[in-house]
């Protein structure tokens, strides 16, 4: 059997050893990724962007004003009204 004071070295080394490692680690991964994890996150990180692009443009569409179509054929000489796009409407042509 080994004295106290010998598994308390062999013990404080270990621990030193283990956050030696885990310092020179930090950042970098354990293994090579395969091909299909690179590509999923490709391709999460392609889906992310679209989604944020079509935010963005849902929002600029919300704050578009258009003229009222009902003015215009009714003939009015005043010019014709004015309104904002209706949630879900500017973005339709964008689908087809």
């Amino acid at each position: 059997m080994l004295p106290i004071r010998s598994l308390e070295r062999i013990m404080l080394f270990i621990v030193l050893w283990d956050l030696c490692s885990l310092l020179y680690l930090q950042g970098l991964p354990l293994s090579r990724r395969s091909i299909s994890e690179v590509q999923l996150m490709h391709n999460v990180r392609e889906h992310k962007e679209m989604l944020e692009r079509q935010d963005w443009l849902q929002l600029k569409l919300n704050n578009i004003i258009i003229p009222s179509l009902n003015d215009s054929q009714k003939g009015k000489t005043n010019g014709p009204s004015i309104r904002r796009l209706r949630k879900g409407e500017g973005a339709a042509w964008i689908l087809n």
